[in-house]
C-alpha cells in the first residue's frame, strides 16, 4: 500500500470517466454478490457500480497494458493486477458488460485506471448471460 493511502480504499487519481472528482473507492464483494462485486465511491455523493471479473464473461480475454498504464498503476508486467469489468442494467431485465473499458487495480499500490481503449475486439456492450 503506498504512503498516505487509507487501508482497503483504491485511489483513481484521474477519476473516471464521467465522474471525475470520485477518486476513491472500496471494493465490496461477499457469497450473496457472487460473481460480482461492488465498486462503491466513498465521498459523500460517490458513485457506486457493479462489476465483475472480465474472464467469467469472456474465457479469452486478454487485454494489454500499456507501459504508461502499468506506470499510472505503480505496476509492472510481471506483477498480478485486478481486473474488473462494469456491468449495465438494460430496462428489460438484461445486462451488459463493458469488455472494452475495464477497471484495472494493482493491489499494492492501491491505485486503479479505467482503460479506454479506442481499437479494442472488445465491446462495450457485451451481452451477460445466466450461463
Amino acid at each position: 500500500m503506498s504512503a498516505g493511502s487509507i487501508d482497503g480504499v483504491i485511489t483513481f487519481a484521474a477519476g473516471l470517466p464521467g465522474f471525475e472528482t470520485s477518486r476513491r473507492f472500496v471494493l465490496v464483494a461477499s457469497p450473496s454478490l457472487r460473481p460480482f462485486t461492488l465498486v462503491q465511491g466513498v465521498d459523500g455523493g460517490a458513485p457506486s457500480f457493479v462489476a465483475i471479473d472480465p474472464r467469467l464473461v469472456d474465457g479469452h480475454y486478454h487485454p494489454s497494458l500499456e507501459p504508461g498504464d502499468l506506470a499510472r498503476l505503480g505496476a509492472s508486467s510481471a506483477d498480478t493486477l485486478l481486473w474488473l469489468a462494469l456491468v449495465s442494467a438494460g430496462p428489460d431485465d438484461t445486462a451488459t458488460v463493458n469488455l472494452r473499458a475495464p477497471l484495472v487495480v494493482n493491489p499494492v499500490s492501491m491505485c486503479g485506471i479505467q482503460l479506454i481503449a479506442t481499437e479494442s475486439p472488445y465491446q462495450i456492450d457485451h451481452p451477460l448471460s445466466a450461463e
